[in-house]
């Protein structure tokens, strides 16, 4: 580049050129504050007169390159940063006194001698104020720039650790943050110390992931240009919160934002953010000091604002302070809207990312899938109905199916990945605790093993299609906008004592692929005032990220006590059912009650029930069903098992039955002989045995021959 002729104020005509970088930048502001040092310490009238010219002279030409060297497009650190923090040329002087001594260790001794101070080798400001300025006025403003709450000291300087203390506050010393002096020799990176807790995101040049929200940011960006052009934006800082559950979308959303606008994020993570020190930097301040140096949106993550705990109200506070001062656009993301008032009260919009729906979901599903090989006869429709995810947890099922399906290979082929594999999958990104009011069921059983009459198993199976198509009905063909709520299904299973109300349970679990988990409500009912509605809601909340399937036994406990209001219990006992109820029309899912007395369930409460399955006490017929379908495949059985006799003569139920059978294999195994007669005897006296009955010989008809050995010891 041509050098540029220019005029000083003392009329000497001098060739100047910019300076090429930010090191020569640096050599020439040093020339300007040796001269100073020199003027200070010379004692000499006369030669103090052509010293003070040298550091005019120095201090015009210091000047005057940086100002060529800004008109020629070079970037020079310090004024980079004199610009985004608007700091004035008195200022930039004496962030560059501090820098001095960090670039060249001959000022450690001239600072020491100037402040007559062994040790005392950074700057205190009283002497920083005397070389910047040539008269009283400047040095005053100079020791106004330095006070505590100005952002020299908030953002650029410290106080030196292990350096002397002093009472008053312009003899304290001065360093430069290390952030700023690694900035102004040019390293412009995310410093080591912040990457615990921060990132710099860059504006993507490709799309970033996919937006489900495309109103909520279309809605976003024209808020944000429409307040940008306001008078007073640049005075203040404007607080947007954006809210929703983890992984709602709400970094996907800041990424499709900083594309837009082409501006860089830094995400920052406040759960991780250090505390602050009585002498170290703030962590918020330097939070703040880099969304400026990077010229980023600041995106503050991970910010409890629905706790209202002490150290969260502390967290906040510091916030409020931190934000005077800072102008610009700052971004809140949390789980929840901000709470309380105190911060509430300072956002200017808060926006919700809404949880997705069906369609939503499915379109999702699809889309997220895309990159993987996946099973043609997967329902999306399905998966999108049963589990209620966000974009950020099908994107983490569709890894941990993938990870799955290959681990399940044996041969380490490719394969695409199957149904069962995907809702496997999709269960491991589940956090609920209903195991600690609940027992999670493993089913075994199949159609074929459930012995009920037709029109029982014909209605169990169309409630099972209540489910599996629930999304054609209330998605496609429109019934969700004829319901506020109450899209899932209630069953009411009653029968008597081993029926098979829990293998029916356990079937439609199996069909459905769902999780099921029984519940005891004889455990959940209390006998405080308030508290079995609270047992009941935790688990229903709980429940609610799965829809997996809930099994209420032994509901007698509770609908036993349903009656006519006589006194505060009875009141209680009905206001408990009534919750009940209320909970289980709202829920998503499936909910199964199961009671031995149908009786005591009142018309009200069964008109508000989807379907009720009667199981009878097994009759002849279905006994042998039974009987014939107990036993395994592999299970060796004597060739003269009577069925026909053991459906006739032994009048149990399907649970009981189920009981003899496998007593019965225990005894011939430990006997080493086949399944027999008489082994399903003895088992069937042990069954007995619960109730002190005993089977006569007369029962045992043409098999009392074994009446001996089924009583001997």
């Amino acid at each position: 580049m041509e050098p540029v002729i220019a005029m000083h104020k003392t009329g000497t005509v001098t060739a100047e050129s910019p300076y090429a970088d930010g090191i020569e930048y640096v050599n020439g502001w040093l020339r300007w504050l040796d001269a100073g040092i020199e003027l200070r310490l010379c004692s000499d009238d006369g030669d103090r007169a052509k010293l003070a010219e040298r550091w005019e002279n120095a201090l015009r030409r210091a000047e005057l390159r940086t100002s060529l060297s800004e008109q020629a497009d070079v970037f020079l650190p310090l004024p980079y940063l004199k610009r985004v923090f608007g700091l004035t040329p008195l200022e930039v002087k004496i962030v560059f006194i501090c820098l001095a001594i960090e670039v060249d260790r001959k000022y450690e001794a001239s600072f020491e001698m100037l402040q007559e101070e062994r040790g005392a080798i950074y700057p205190r400001r009283d002497l920083i104020a005397s070389l910047v300025g040539g008269d009283e006025e400047e040095r005053f403003q100079a020791v106004r720039a330095l006070r505590d709450d100005g952002r020299l000291r908030r953002f650029f300087l410290r106080e030196p650790s292990g350096a002397r203390k002093y009472e008053t506050t312009i003899n304290r010393y001065c360093r430069l943050d290390e952030r700023i002096v690694r900035f102004a020799l040019d390293s412009a990176g995310l410093p080591a110390a912040m990457k615990r807790y921060a990132s710099l995101v860059p504006p993507s040049a490709v799309p970033p992931a996919k937006l489900f929200h495309e109103d909520v940011h279309v809605k976003l960006r024209n808020w944000i240009s429409r307040r940008s052009a306001d008078s007073d934006f640049s005075e203040t800082a404007l607080l947007i919160s954006l809210w929703g559950n983890e992984g709602s979308g709400k970094k996907t959303q800041m990424a499709h934002l900083g594309r837009y606008f082409d501006e860089p994020l830094l995400i920052v993570d406040m759960s991780k953010l250090p505390e602050e020190e009585s002498e170290g930097p703030n962590a918020l301040d330097n939070v703040f000091r880099e969304t400026a140096i990077q010229q980023a949106l600041p995106v503050l993550c991970g910010f409890l604002l629905q706790e209202d705990t002490e150290s969260e109200r502390k967290r906040k506070r510091e916030l409020l302070e931190r934000l005077s001062g800072i102008s610009g656009i700052v971004f809140l993301l949390s789980e929840a809207p901000c709470r309380p008032i105190d911060l509430s009260s300072r956002i200017e919009l808060e926006v919700e990312i809404p949880p997705l729906q069906d369609e939503q979901r499915t379109v999702a599903w699809r889309t997220l899938a895309e990159s993987y090989e996946m099973e043609d006869s997967l329902d999306w429709d399905m998966l999108a109905s049963r589990f209620l995810f966000n974009p950020g947890q099908i994107t983490n099922a569709l890894r941990t199916a993938r990870s799955l399906s290959e681990w399940k290979q044996e041969n380490g082929e490719s394969t695409p990945i199957r149904w069962n594999v995907m809702v496997e999958a999709c269960y491991k990104q589940l956090n609920h605790r209903l195991g600690t009011k609940s027992k999670r069921l493993s089913p075994k059983s199949r159609w074929e093993d459930l012995v009920l009459p037709g029109a029982q198993t014909r209605k169990l199976r169309h409630a099972c299609n209540h489910i599996q198509y629930k999304h054609t009905v209330y998605g496609t063909w429109g019934f969700d906008r004829k319901l506020s709520y109450g899209t899932g299904v209630s069953l009411l299973f009653s029968g008597p004592p081993g029926t098979g109300k829990t293998m029916a349970a356990e079937i439609v679990a199996k069909e459905l692929d769902m999780e099921i988990y029984k519940i005891d409500l004889s455990q959940i009912i209390s006998k405080y005032i308030g508290e079995t509605e609270k047992n009941l809601r935790e688990i229903f909340d709980e429940a609610a990220s799965s829809y997996a399937i809930l099994f209420f036994d032994e509901a007698d406990a509770l609908f036993g006590k349903r009656s006519e209001v006589k006194d505060s219990h009875d009141k209680n006992a009905n206001t408990e059912v009534a919750f009940l109820l209320q909970k289980m029309e709202e829920y998503r899912g499936i909910s199964i009650l199961a009671t031995n007395y149908l009786q005591n369930m009142d018309e009200a409460f069964l008109r508000r029930i989807n379907y009720v399955i009667r199981f009878s006490f097994p009759d002849e017929e279905q006994r042998e069903a039974i009987w014939r379908g107990i036993f395994p495949r592999e299970t060796p059985l004597d060739q003269g098992l009577d069925y026909g006799f053991l459906a006739r003569k032994l009048p149990m139920s399907g649970g009981s039955i189920k009981n003899i059978a496998l007593t019965a294999a225990f005894l011939a195994s430990g006997s080493a002989e086949t399944v027999g007669m008489k082994h399903i005897f003895k088992a069937y006296q042990y069954e007995l045995d619960k109730t002190n009955r005993t089977i006569s010989r007369d029962e045992l008809a043409e098999y009392s021959h074994f009446f001996d050995e089924i009583h001997r010891p």
